[in-house]
């Protein structure tokens, strides 16, 4: 399933090419008006140039979700991030244009006119490949047998149809009532049914290609030897976990049990990996210590004059196999008796100071966290480390939370991408499942794609 979305995203990135060269071609053609240009000598040094500016592009068509499966939802979040997307492509080429203005005769022309006529064709491109993912010829069929507690997150027909998925037939394996599934019955071709055979005649018929698991049946070696006996072996068999995880981009508490953590989670170093990584997180804290260094007297000046108190604001945080460590923040808030016992204190916006206000949303409050970067304590991507206070209610209250200190903890992350920061038990039980995703599928494509996103979160 996952070889599926790789092949849509693989797809989405060759028209891309295609358009974006195609719109190159016309811009020229319009520009010249003629094709005199094609066997100009200037034509190898004018691909040279743009494929070097639209290597970037890409970079900014990927952090702004266009390739994601399934695409963007919205009209107006598809529009305003082509927008961002014209924006900044223009701006990047027209600053290199600038910083070599030797390159091409009247480059800026051509740039803009490729841009305009690539944003054309690419609105074409994925109102066409939306469309294509909707037609149920290209929809992969699947399956699903038994029923489990959430099963209704992720068996919807329209979050299904979106990423490209249509439930063919339930199968209950059991002789439990079906009340409380009741709303499953319209959301399959053949509804549900009881008998194996009718399965695999309907698997058979409709050419399904996934059989998703949402209950171990545990006890009942009968039913499931006969399930394996009658379906056919070339099938794509997974749990509701990995189902889940596929569909929603975060680990389902619901559906996970102690064998899933040693399955997946047992190996908390992955080699080579984490030593490039590490080496990473060395290089760039460096780089934005001196940053730091350059800001530190007009930030210090500006949070000093504000609001009486320290520059910076200090707090014990849960690191990597659970030891504690001091994370660093300039101070965004007014000094309080109870900021270091109030767990919450974050709602209460009219303890943010003016300075404050400012440095969280240009995210400069974050910048002195290079230091527990360099020193080991944090790494650029991973869970974010929870304050020590927290972690312990979060522990008693969530199954499994302590896994999440198997690896080190993050100035970014996947859950910060995908969700607000928690101001409830139940906002970091949904935060967590989304460190049990990256924990899980962690790598160095994955933590760069996140640092990427991030950046546009820091710009937005």
């Amino acid at each position: 399933m996952k070889n599926r979305k790789r092949f849509f995203k693989f797809i989405l990135l060759t028209g891309d090419i295609i358009l974006i060269y195609s719109a190159l071609f016309l811009a020229l053609r319009v520009r010249y008006g003629d094709f005199s240009f094609w066997i100009s000598t200037q034509i190898k040094v004018i691909l040279f140039h743009f494929s070097f500016i639209f290597f970037f592009w890409f970079i900014f068509l990927y952090i702004l979700d266009f390739y994601e499966i399934p695409p963007l939802k919205k009209v107006f979040d598809f529009f305003r991030n082509l927008l961002i997307f014209i924006f900044s492509a223009g701006a990047l080429g027209a600053v290199y244009f600038y910083i070599r203005p030797e390159t091409l005769i009247t480059p800026r022309i051509t740039l803009f006119l490729n841009a305009l006529i690539f944003s054309v064709l690419f609105c074409g491109w994925r109102y066409i490949f939306s469309h294509i993912l909707k037609l149920k010829n290209f929809r992969e069929k699947i399956a699903v047998i038994g029923f489990k507690p959430g099963l209704e997150e992720v068996i919807d027909n329209q979050i299904l149809s979106r990423a490209g998925y249509e439930i063919s037939v339930f199968f209950n394996p059991e002789t439990f009532s079906l009340e409380k599934f009741s709303h499953f019955l319209s959301l399959a071709k053949y509804g549900v049914v009881f008998d194996i055979k009718e399965l695999r005649e309907i698997i058979k018929k409709e050419r399904i290609g996934t059989v998703v698991f949402p209950r171990f049946l545990t006890g009942n070696e009968k039913i499931i030897q006969q399930i394996f006996s009658n379906l056919p072996l070339r099938m794509n068999y997974v749990s509701l976990a990995a189902f889940y995880e596929i569909i929603k981009k975060k680990v389902s508490l619901e559906v996970i049990d102690e064998i899933w953590f040693l399955e997946n989670l047992a190996r908390s170093e992955r080699g080579v990996g984490e030593i490039l990584k590490r080496g990473f997180d060395i290089l760039f804290s460096v780089a934005g210590l001196l940053a730091v260094a350059v800001l530190f007297p007009f930030i210090s000046l500006a949070i000093k004059l504000d609001s009486p108190g320290n520059i910076f604001y200090s707090q014990k945080r849960v690191g990597k196999d659970g030891k504690q460590f001091t994370l660093y923040k300039f101070r965004s808030m007014k000094e309080s008796p109870d900021q270091n016992r109030c767990p919450w204190r974050e709602k209460d916006q009219s303890q943010i100071t003016k300075v404050g206000r400012f440095l969280r949303r240009t995210h400069l409050d974050e910048i002195p966290q290079f230091w527990s970067i360099l020193k080991g304590d944090l790494s650029f991507v991973g869970p974010r480390p929870e304050w020590a206070i927290l972690a312990k209610d979060f522990e008693k209250e969530i199954p499994f939370y302590r896994q999440r200190c198997l690896v080190r903890p993050g100035f970014t992350g996947w859950a910060q991408l995908h969700y607000l920061a928690s101001t409830s038990v139940e906002e970091a039980r949904e935060k967590f499942q989304y460190d049990l995703y990256y924990i899980k599928n962690r790598n160095l494509f994955l933590d760069l794609g996140i640092i990427l996103k991030t950046i546009r979160i820091i710009f937005k």
